[in-house]
């Protein structure tokens, strides 16, 4: 498999199990119980959303670039950063020094549900401290897999 792609796809593919900590045995019990699928919070991990969608992820900016659409990209709600992490690395597997990578989030884990949106009503997930995660650590992770520049 390795042995057919290119530098830049074994970086990427690189990156993809580092941010989902695949690297290491995914068997682990700090692993999300549908790691491919994004199913879960993992404990080490620095994104939730599991290999097929950083596939997509990766899909959709190589459409972008390839049909020359300009601007930027974004993710809101970043958590501890995987994705848009995954997002520059694929901007530096191109060579792209043109577009930024925008992290958007409140940095203090999800709002209360508002009682004028009844089916949130019961929602305990603002209750959840780890998803409450910080700028700091957000950019700290950036910089673990040096690509916190002027880009993000």
């Amino acid at each position: 498999m390795s042995a057919e792609m290119s530098p830049g796809q074994l970086y990427l593919d690189l990156m993809k199990r580092c941010v989902t900590n695949a690297i290491y045995d995914p068997g682990a019990p700090d692993r999300s119980s549908r790691p491919a699928d994004g199913i879960g919070w993992p404990r080490l991990a620095h994104s939730m959303l599991g290999r097929k969608r950083l596939d997509n992820i990766q899909f959709c900016i190589e459409s972008v670039l390839e049909d020359g659409i300009p601007g930027d990209m974004i993710e809101t709600g970043v958590w501890r950063g995987g994705a848009t992490i995954f997002m520059r690395a694929v901007l530096s597997a191109y060579g792209v020094r043109d577009r930024c990578v925008w992290v958007a989030d409140s940095f203090e884990g999800l709002p209360r549900p508002s009682p004028s949106y009844p089916a949130d009503a019961q929602s305990t997930l603002h209750e959840r401290s780890e998803l409450a995660v910080s700028w700091e650590e957000v950019a700290d992770n950036f910089q673990k897999y040096g690509l916190l520049d002027g880009q993000v």
